[in-house]
């Protein structure tokens, strides 16, 4: 029932602010984790004072999926105790890692691979192998029904600019995970990561070396706010870019591309040799995107709440 009275308490034109912690209040005392998502999409404030007096269990942390639970530590956590702030992020960190590799390997792996004959002590493609043996009728596994995957040795350098206004963060469990699987595509040491609103910072430099369970909590931690320039957090992107030796240098950028200050982005975009966007949509298509779109150096895929990750990802990184 409390789920239902939140939602009509958040249509309301007015707030009822007695209301809005009763009801919050009602939630934790239920441990209801999805009330408590539902209200810090409007109120982080009041979730994050509840989270902190209540008893956070496994079992409460279980009942929740992980995109909400992103949502939820992405809204409040800036208003959150240390240790209920640690207690999520031991649940989230592991959840967006292994998703993220799975993703990767289902999509990505396969786009960047060719499979090559089996020679003794290679590793099977499993699945691969059973399906190629049962086409061919064969029982038991031979060296021609054995397929073998072998990672391509191409070398690219990427930077990974990431928006963190306030109007994306409704996607923040879509972006965690593709900024992750991207960073999967290529060496730990041969990629970068910016945020970026009004000013562009940079996440980790190209030449620093980051574990997958590092990576998500730099990125988890974002604090998100501020307007959007486009044009500074691509100038940072270009410089990053400039020392490398790789063959393949290439932009990505997850955004609403709602450019709100700053100068116009399209001469620095028609000078970049490969920009990838992810195109965050919100509300409305932004007139900028149909500026860009159809620029040859540029491909996009759009973002949303029902997005195949393995689909896009593999687009962006093939």
């Amino acid at each position: 029932m409390t789920i239902n009275e939140i939602h009509l308490e958040l249509g309301k034109k007015e707030d009822n602010m007695a209301r809005i912690i009763e009801l919050a209040e009602r939630a934790a005392k239920e441990s209801n984790l999805e009330g408590l998502r539902l209200i810090a999409t409007n109120y982080p404030t009041i979730a994050a004072k509840i989270l902190n007096k209540i008893e956070l269990t496994d079992q409460m942390l279980d009942n929740l999926t992980g995109e909400d639970l992103i949502q939820l530590y992405s809204r409040t956590k800036k208003h959150l105790n240390y240790n209920i702030r640690k207690k999520l992020l031991e649940k989230l960190i592991p959840f967006i890692t292994e998703k993220a590799k799975t993703i990767f390997r289902r999509g990505i792996s396969s786009s960047v691979s060719r499979y090559v004959d089996y020679q003794p002590s290679d590793s099977w493609e499993i699945e691969m192998t059973f399906e190629k043996m049962l086409s061919s009728g064969k029982l038991n596994p031979d060296y021609d029904s054995i397929v073998v995957k072998e990672p391509s040795k191409r070398k690219k350098s990427i930077v990974i600019c990431i928006d963190k206004s306030l109007s994306v963060l409704q996607l923040i469990h879509q972006i965690v995970l593709m900024a992750s699987v991207l960073s999967l595509s290529v060496k730990r040491d041969n990629f970068a990561i910016i945020e970026f609103d009004s000013e562009a910072q940079l996440l980790k430099p190209m030449s620093k070396r980051i574990p997958p369970e590092e990576l998500v909590e730099l990125i988890l931690n974002v604090e998100s706010g501020g307007k959007t320039d486009l044009d500074k957090a691509l100038q940072l992107a270009t410089k990053q870019l400039k020392d490398s030796s790789s063959r393949e240098k290439i932009i990505y950028i997850i955004s609403d591309l709602e450019r709100t200050i700053g100068k116009n982005p399209r001469p620095i975009i028609q000078r970049i040799p490969d920009l990838r966007i992810v195109y965050a949509r919100t509300y409305r298509r932004v007139s900028f995107v149909d500026e860009i779109v159809s620029l040859s150096n540029v491909k996009m895929v759009e973002l949303n709440h029902n997005s195949d990750l393995v689909e896009l990802t593999t687009k962006l990184v093939s």
